[in-house]
């Protein structure tokens, strides 16, 4: 059996992520597009908290799901394959709502919608973070398939940042434009459905014979209780969640105080550079220090930069944006490299091998972190 991801096993793993995170982008203009039809912006926060209630729920849910249910195919590669279909399509449903109908059929539908992405998003999110776990046990073939995912994140997120302003009103507007970018994307990560491999999923069942392990939601609940730093590190972001309002504003702070939606692009352009070397110096950064104390020290640079960031003067607007993509390259690499140790963490402390509870917990902080910060902004 092979023991070694491949070369094209880690270029489709990248390429699932920056379909998914075109996505991910899509909906950061969720609150632009919602008071564009007609939802002021306490609503659309009403929105965003119903929703999290939901998400509240279908992470836990889906996670005890994922590791009850044995497809024969894989523990997660099935899950994936029907991610590329709930994600585009639930995306479309949400930037498609009708602006001449009532104002309450709006807001129902927009829940309802967002509701339905929510649930999409948990299924491509939890089962793309949890399958290093089964491609690989090699550490450093861990981060370099969470690295490469990373970077083609960030580069995935910028890109929108830079096509959305451009683009959205030669195309005809949000409903084109969401069609044409969704389709690209779900096109970005089928690759890695017809290419990876769960390598070790195969190497545990040889070993114990075929037989599958059974959980009881109390084992479920001891295995999250017992973790206590993947509790610690997902709950943590949550203050800082409570301060990065900027990223709602993106398209706001471009048409009302930069001069257009268009300068949001020129602004992304600048990031591109800083944050890809970022990315690339925290790949090297990992193999000679702790990842806890890399992230925690350039997450701090980056909140400091973002801090002082104004526009009164274009250029040093600009200039503070695209220093501050350096450090979040840094962090955005490492933000996600930990997930894989707390579920080991909480293997050897329960014997417990839960890896969709341990992922679908880092899918819902994840989301909880961004609707927190689209309700307080």
């Amino acid at each position: 059996m092979e023991n070694t991801v491949t070369k094209r096993e880690k270029f489709s793993y990248g390429m699932y992520f920056m379909g998914q995170n075109v996505f991910y982008g899509l909906i950061g203009y969720m609150t632009t597009y919602f008071t564009d039809i007609g939802i002021t912006a306490a609503l659309v926060a009403v929105v965003a908290l119903i929703t999290k209630v939901w998400d509240a729920i279908n992470d836990p849910i889906f996670g005890m799901i994922m590791d009850k249910v044995h497809f024969k195919k894989g523990k997660f590669l099935p899950w994936l394959r029907m991610s590329v279909i709930a994600i585009p399509v639930s995306t479309i449903l949400l930037f498609v709502i009708p602006t001449g109908i009532p104002l309450v059929a709006k807001l129902i539908w927009a829940t309802l919608a967002y509701m339905l992405w929510d649930t999409a998003y948990t299924l491509c999110d939890v089962p793309i973070f949890g399958i290093v776990t089964t491609m690989t046990l090699d550490q450093k073939e861990r981060v370099s398939l969470n690295s490469i995912g990373r970077i083609f994140a960030i580069f995935a997120g910028i890109v929108t940042g830079i096509l959305l302003p451009l683009v959205r009103q030669s195309l005809g507007g949000w409903a084109t434009t969401v069609i044409v970018l969704s389709i690209l994307s779900a096109a970005m990560m089928i690759p890695m459905c017809l290419f990876a491999k769960e390598r070790v999923i195969e190497r545990e069942k040889a070993r114990d014979g075929g037989a599958e392990e059974n959980y009881t939601l109390r084992d479920m609940v001891e295995c999250l209780r017992s973790n206590k730093y993947l509790l610690i590190f997902f709950a943590a972001p949550l203050i800082s969640g409570l301060l990065n309002v900027g990223a709602t504003w993106g398209l706001y702070i471009a048409r009302y105080c930069l001069g257009g939606e268009e300068i949001a692009s020129f602004v992304s352009m600048a990031v591109i550079v800083p944050t890809l070397i970022g990315a690339a110096i925290a790949v090297q950064l990992c193999k000679k220090y702790d990842k806890f104390k890399i992230f925690y020290f350039f997450a701090l640079i980056l909140g400091i930069v973002r801090y002082i960031a104004g526009y009164e003067n274009m250029m040093v607007y600009v200039i503070l944006n695209a220093l501050g993509g350096f450090p979040l390259g840094i962090a955005a690499i490492l933000q996600y490299q930990f997930t894989p140790d707390c579920y080991e963490y909480g293997q050897y402390k329960t014997g417990l091998k839960m890896r969709g509870v341990t992922f679908a917990a880092q899918t819902f902080f994840t989301k909880l972190n961004g609707a927190v910060a689209a309700a307080v902004s």
